[in-house]
């Protein structure tokens, strides 16, 4: 073997062992991070049955994948059947989904504990799987619930005669049967209520 042989059979086998160190080394997933209100609020409201209530504007920097998502509630009496579709729906560019595309939505629905009461406390479904709610871009989203009953008490900031814009701002909401799914498009002039932020966030990785 020549002087130049030898010299490209050293690089080319340093080279696959590096390609071979890099095929086999762990991958580094991030870190889950929070979105949304983790603080207890002091106002409470019930979920709306057939509605799809925008409860959470947030915002994330990148592509997201949302996999868990939390309420604060309390109930009482409950069999387990209270139960939701979670969606994301684009905000517009001015605090609101109307008019907007929804995003992502789960496949299946996300129930209340069956049980004589319930809290008030943190309740938080793990998304199953093929249920993850994924973000395509950086960007304003809102997280909408699609509930088949009118039950639960979940906590929000304010209700519209103590609206304080320093930290609260307006949700959104449209009659829709559960049966049907999110719209593919927010009512373009949904009810609102200058009462949000609820005590609700979602955690996802980027």
């Amino acid at each position: 073997m020549t002087h130049g042989s030898r010299t490209w059979f050293v690089f080319y086998s340093l080279l696959l062992i590096a390609l071979s160190a890099a095929l086999v080394a762990p991958q580094a997933y991030a870190t889950p991070t929070t979105y949304g209100d983790s603080s207890i609020e002091q106002w409470t409201g019930t979920i709306g049955g057939n509605m799809v209530q925008a409860y959470l504007m947030f915002s994330v920097p990148g592509p997201t994948v949302i996999q868990s998502v939390s309420m604060y509630l309390q109930y009482s009496g409950s069999d387990g059947s209270q139960c939701m579709l979670f969606g994301i729906y684009q905000d517009n560019g001015n605090g609101s989904p109307a008019g907007q595309p929804l995003v992502a939505s789960t496949n299946t629905t996300y129930c209340l504990h069956g049980s004589i009461t319930w809290g008030p406390g943190w309740q938080t479904w793990k998304l199953r799987p093929g249920d993850n709610l994924t973000l395509p871009a950086a960007g304003t989203y809102w997280l909408a619930t699609l509930a088949g009953q009118t039950y639960g008490t979940i906590y929000h900031y304010a209700y519209s005669s103590s609206y304080d814009w320093t930290y609260g701002y307006s949700t959104y909401f449209f009659a829709a049967p559960q049966s049907q799914g999110f719209p593919t498009t927010f009512s373009s002039s949904p009810a609102w209520e200058g009462n949000g932020p609820y005590s609700i966030y979602v955690t996802g990785s980027s």
